[in-house]
């Protein structure tokens, strides 16, 4: 998914921009009258019981994903290779929920970026795998690293886990794959521990930006919950179901193509930004955006509360999301009008969030993009 270069929003820009430097100076103030709204404790519950046990257990099954792999490299055989399989899509299903929190150490690595940019490329992986060489700052590596090449060399070189294993066994370059590998896993292993540790100071300094300027802590989070979501809508069902691309559909370019869990993980995904939406984690249901709205009297265009309407809408997504099945690449091509009506749906939840939400809260997107909504 790589992060793109937006246009700017020109039809609301000279609103939001007024409300966000009104609000700039603001610390604990909600967008609309004088009504106040504990954004500090949103911020606390966000960090403490969502984005870091994300990101705890992201390092976690990185971590397991990694050793896994290490026994694989030892000793390839079928047990060896389900067990990797297996550690591998718990970590891509955690991802999911860890995705949408790119602020403050994420941002800084461009963990987005380097964790899960897809389609991978193929040649390009194995080009690297019959040079024996693998450079993971080189730019034209973006696309073969990450959870998407690791897709391809676990479940895809081969037709079955019989191919897959002689991959690592007899074949010519099996010692050039395996450390190809091991370098992969240990790469995501030490990028998730990384931004874990760092999230453990960073903490402090996102709780305690209270305000809603463009460098606040809940502009940065709003942002990229909306920039995650439009990367859900677009690249996990847009581009594969023709919408994004040009009518045409290209079914092979959706996520985990190879270990065929699509649906999975864009559910997954779904939920995760919904939780954010709520504020609502393991622990229960604390302070979210949600109740941000709800205190500054949000409105739909209707009359009816803002709120209300856009759980209905996640809920209306989600089910048009449920009614797709994987593999996904082939329901696009024998079913491709259940996945346009999934993503009609995810279309009307981005103009919910992203215009209606972030102008009820005077919350300027700083980033703009070309999709007319």
């Amino acid at each position: 998914m790589r992060k793109s270069i937006y246009a700017a929003l020109i039809a609301a820009s000279t609103f939001l921009i007024f409300q966000g430097c009104k609000k700039s100076s603001d610390t604990n103030t909600a967008a609309t009258g004088s009504t106040s709204f504990d954004r500090q404790g949103m911020l606390s519950n966000l960090s403490t019981n969502i984005i870091l046990p994300a990101y705890t257990s992201f390092s976690a099954d990185a971590a397991s994903l990694d050793a896994a792999v290490a026994a694989f490299n030892t000793t390839p055989n079928a047990t060896t290779l389900a067990a990797v399989q297996l550690a591998f899509k718990t970590t891509y299903q955690q991802w999911q929920s860890t995705s949408v929190f790119e602020v403050g150490p994420a941002d800084n690595t461009q963990l987005r970026e380097n964790v899960n940019t897809y389609p991978t490329d193929v040649t390009q992986i194995n080009a690297n795998v019959t040079s024996g060489a693998y450079n993971p700052a080189l730019l034209a590596n973006l696309s073969a690293k990450g959870l998407p090449a690791l897709d391809y060399l676990l479940f895809g070189i081969g037709a079955d886990n019989n191919a897959i294993l002689l991959q690592y066994t007899t074949d010519s370059k099996a010692a050039n794959r395996k450390t190809y590998l091991a370098a992969l896993s240990s790469e995501l292993k030490a990028e998730a521990a990384a931004v874990l540790t760092s999230w453990g100071t960073y903490k402090t300094t996102f709780i305690n930006s209270t305000g809603t300027d463009a460098g606040s802590s809940t502009s940065l989070l709003v942002n990229q919950l909306v920039f995650d979501y439009e990367i859900l809508k677009n690249q996990e069902i847009g581009i594969p179901a023709g919408v994004q691309s040009m009518n045409t559909v290209l079914p092979t370019k959706v996520q985990a193509y190879y270990s065929k869990m699509s649906v999975q993980l864009v559910l997954l995904h779904l939920q995760a930004i919904e939780n954010i939406y709520l504020g609502k984690s393991a622990t229960g249901d604390g302070l979210g955006l949600d109740d941000y709205l709800i205190k500054a009297n949000a409105k739909y265009s209707d009359g009816t509360s803002l709120n209300d309407v856009i759980k209905a809408q996640f809920a209306t997504a989600t089910a048009k999301l449920q009614a797709l099945t994987d593999p996904l690449s082939d329901n696009i091509s024998a079913n491709p009008a259940a996945a346009l009506a999934a993503y009609t749906e995810l279309q009307k939840l981005t103009v919910l969030l992203k215009t209606d939400m972030t102008s009820s809260l005077g919350i300027l997107i700083n980033f703009g993009d070309n999709d007319g909504d």
